[in-house]
């Protein structure tokens, strides 16, 4: 008996998958590029300063083409960040049994773009405060709450749809 080793090949991986893979990838390279960009500068801490006074203890030190550079490069994070957990929920949303669990994939897209457009007014009102416009950043407080909240529901659904495939692959042993 002749062995079909094409009976024992995985089947290819999902075009949406594959997609995913791609634009998370380039997101991480990007958030290492606005990393390196940002030198040491907690950009984190500005997004949430919330006030003239907090931002102004933030940025006392930093040098502020250095602040420009890393909201700047920030910019190509949000692209990729957002197509990254967009299609990371439409195929996690194929990996649950349940349909309320496949349906919310839908919304949780549509939030990963919600959130990158939070993302893009954040950095906005960052550079105008940089830029001497103080007024803007309590904006940038008001923008990076509801980003990192719908970022995170995106990153735990994806993980929810890991976890449904890995439970899956374990029930039927492959």
């Amino acid at each position: 008996m002749v062995d079909d080793a094409s009976s024992t090949t995985a089947p290819p991986m999902p075009r949406v998958l594959r997609l995913w893979w791609l634009w998370a990838i380039l997101a991480l390279a990007a958030g290492a590029v606005t990393t390196a960009a940002a030198q040491g500068f907690p950009i984190v801490d500005l997004e949430l300063a919330g006030t003239v006074e907090r931002a102004d203890q933030v940025v006392r030190n930093a040098d502020a083409a250095i602040i420009r550079s890393a909201i700047v490069w920030d910019f190509l994070f949000i692209v990729l960040y957002v197509l990254a957990l967009t299609t990371g929920a439409l195929w996690a949303s194929t990996q649950f049994v349940s349909g309320v669990m496949q349906r919310a994939g839908v919304a949780v897209a549509f939030g990963a773009v919600a959130a990158g457009l939070f993302d893009v007014v954040e950095n906005a009102s960052m550079l105008a405060f940089v830029n001497g416009n103080e007024g803007w950043i309590a904006l940038a407080r008001v923008m990076a709450i509801p980003k990192f909240l719908l970022s995170l529901i995106a990153i735990l659904y994806i993980l929810g749809g890991v976890t449904a495939l890995v439970v899956r692959r374990l029930r039927t042993g492959g």
